[in-house]
């Protein structure tokens, strides 16, 4: 928001998704028009005390990035090409998640 040149990246759980923080923040970083944050989400299905209610489904978390104007590219986590590729992709005119799954 202060202009800096710079690009922003956020590593985000699964687990952690389920906070409302998160989504604040999701809704703020698309209303302010952050086009230069990319989040990160290691979706493994793994939440604090046991299972995520969503398992291993990025899906649910693109959905729901992008009801809040995000741009969501989903991939596979240990594909290095898909990998790069999506940090290429998510330089656009919104915020963008990338949802790492198995």
């Amino acid at each position: 928001m202060d202009g800096i040149d710079a690009d922003v990246f956020c590593l985000l759980g699964d687990g952690e998704c389920a906070e409302g923080s998160v989504w604040e923040a999701a809704q703020f970083a698309s209303a302010n028009g952050l086009a230069n944050m990319v989040a990160i989400i290691d979706v493994n299905g793994l939440g604090q005390t046991g299972s995520t209610a969503y398992g291993r489904d990025t899906g649910v978390f693109a959905r729901r990035f992008e009801a809040f104007g995000w741009s969501a590219i989903e991939i596979d986590g240990h594909d290095m090409h898909a990998i790069r590729d999506a940090f290429y992709r998510s330089r656009n005119e919104r915020p963008a998640v990338i949802g790492r799954g198995p």
